[in-house]
């Protein structure tokens, strides 16, 4: 973003995501973690687009690189993490509704047991 903002004010970032709520929190850490202004988030034919403004007192950071970023090792396994929990919560979701199908299936099935028990009594 900085070597972009040396020769215009604006830079557009395109994000491939679906949810807009990931794009809206992508944008704000953008925003913090630049110094820049976030000017909007609209729909594109890829994806999102972020447009930031550099300020109009901008200076170049004296490092390109904040001190705070990950290798490529350690990304892929962030990556490779929130893959997995975002299965494990879908797994988890799909478990729940299997729990009250069968939970509703016994209740009909006791339901129909004592319905039978009182017929064979008349």
């Amino acid at each position: 973003m900085h070597l972009h903002w040396k020769y215009r004010e604006l830079v557009k970032i395109i994000v491939k995501r679906k949810g807009i709520t990931q794009v809206k929190h992508i944008a704000i850490s953008l925003e913090a973690e630049s110094g820049g202004v976030l000017v909007s988030v609209d729909r594109t034919m890829e994806g999102y687009a972020i447009i930031v403004y550099r300020g109009k007192n901008y200076m170049r950071p004296q490092a390109m690189r904040p001190g705070n970023l990950l290798t490529r090792r350690q990304a892929l396994a962030r990556a490779v993490e929130l893959q997995r929990r975002e299965a494990l919560k879908h797994h988890i979701e799909d478990l729940q509704e299997k729990i009250e199908l069968v939970q509703s299936e016994l209740e009909e099935k006791e339901a129909g047991k004592k319905f039978d028990v009182d017929k064979a009594f008349y």
